[in-house]
């Protein structure tokens, strides 16, 4: 085997190790990601009531834009 070859062997192994371990990595991370959301399912999703506010105060804040602007 030549020099060359030797060098370019051992950079494709190192290469496919650090590949192998950034997806452990990543499935790890996926795992924790996917945990942490099914822990607490509606905190992320507004009540209507909440919804209803939030249209209330753009309303509000639209028709005084447009109140500035006239």
């Amino acid at each position: 085997m030549s020099m060359q070859e030797y060098i370019l062997s051992a950079a494709y192994e190192r290469a496919t190790a650090v590949e192998a371990r950034f997806l452990e990595a990543f499935k790890a991370s996926v795992s924790r990601s996917n945990e942490a959301f099914t822990t607490e399912p509606g905190a992320s999703d507004p009540t209507p009531e909440q919804r209803a506010a939030e249209q209330q105060a753009r309303s509000t804040l639209e028709t005084e834009g447009q109140g500035r602007a006239a």
